[in-house]
Parts: structure tokens; C-alpha cells; sequence
């Protein structure tokens, strides 16, 4: 080891001094960008970095690849989507999130979140038609249930 060096430095690649930095700036592209197609070198490009430091500083900050939180930030759009909006139907919903592309989205998001779809959006559905009559009906006599 050469005097001064410590192995991170090492391992660190030489064009990723600030991997939270790194983070950070790919974390806001995936907010603008994630119903977009994304590819890594491309992405890598906009940000003025080399894919290897986007793979080091997810790893390092997330331990998880920059693919990998691509997907957890489109299926948590896709959780948000279902939730606000539970009637546009599945298919659009998972489109608009940049999952139109990705096999076995059902499938991730039970993994994701521990509930299936169907489940997800009947739930969802419900609370939305239970917002609405709250809206329609504000008086608190019609919250209460007789027994």
C-alpha cells in the first residue's frame, strides 16, 4: 500500500469522489425522468460521471444497484399512483410509472410491499369512495354506524 493511500481510496473509483453526491443527483433524475426509459450509461452521461460510479456509489451508499433503485422508485410511484388514483386501471397506472417494460411487475410489488395488486386496488378503491362520501357528507352523524 503506498503511504497516505488507505484501501478505500483504492477501491474508490477515480472519477467518484462524492458517491452520496452521486446518489443524490441519480436519485433526483429517477423523480424526473422515471416514466422515461433509462439506460445507465446514458444516465451516467447527464450526470458528468462513469457508470462504474454509479454502480460503486449505490452499492457503497445503498447496497443496491442503480437498476435496482430505478425499480424501487418506479414501483413506489406505482404505490403512489394506486393509491390517489385506483380507478385508471392497472395497465396505464403501471406505464406511466416506466414499469411497461418490466416482467413480473405483480410480482415486484407484492415483493416490495407484501400486498397483491388486486388486494392493493380494491383497498384502494374503497378508501377513494370513502374520501368521496366524506367530502359529499361532512356532518359527523354520517360516520357513525348503528349498532
Amino acid at each position: 500500500m503506498v503511504d497516505g493511500e488507505n484501501r478505500d481510496d483504492r477501491d474508490t473509483p477515480r472519477d467518484c469522489s462524492n458517491p452520496l453526491q452521486v446518489v443524490s443527483d441519480t436519485s433526483r433524475y429517477f423523480g424526473l425522468h422515471f416514466p422515461d426509459p433509462i439506460q445507465m450509461p446514458d444516465l451516467a452521461d447527464s450526470l458528468g460521471t462513469s457508470v462504474h460510479c454509479l454502480d460503486f456509489s449505490f452499492n457503497h451508499i445503498r447496497g443496491v444497484t442503480p437498476v435496482q433503485a430505478l425499480q424501487e422508485h418506479r414501483l413506489n410511484q406505482l404505490f403512489t399512483v394506486l393509491t390517489d388514483y385506483p380507478r385508471q386501471g392497472l395497465g396505464r397506472a403501471i406505464r406511466a410509472c416506466g414499469l411497461g417494460e418490466t416482467p413480473g411487475v405483480k410480482d415486484l410489488f407484492e415483493q416490495e410491499f407484501g400486498l397483491d395488486i388486486p388486494l392493493f386496488l380494491h383497498i384502494s378503491r374503497r378508501a377513494a369512495d370513502d374520501r368521496l362520501f366524506r367530502l359529499e357528507h361532512p356532518e359527523a352523524e354520517t360516520v357513525v354506524l348503528p349498532f
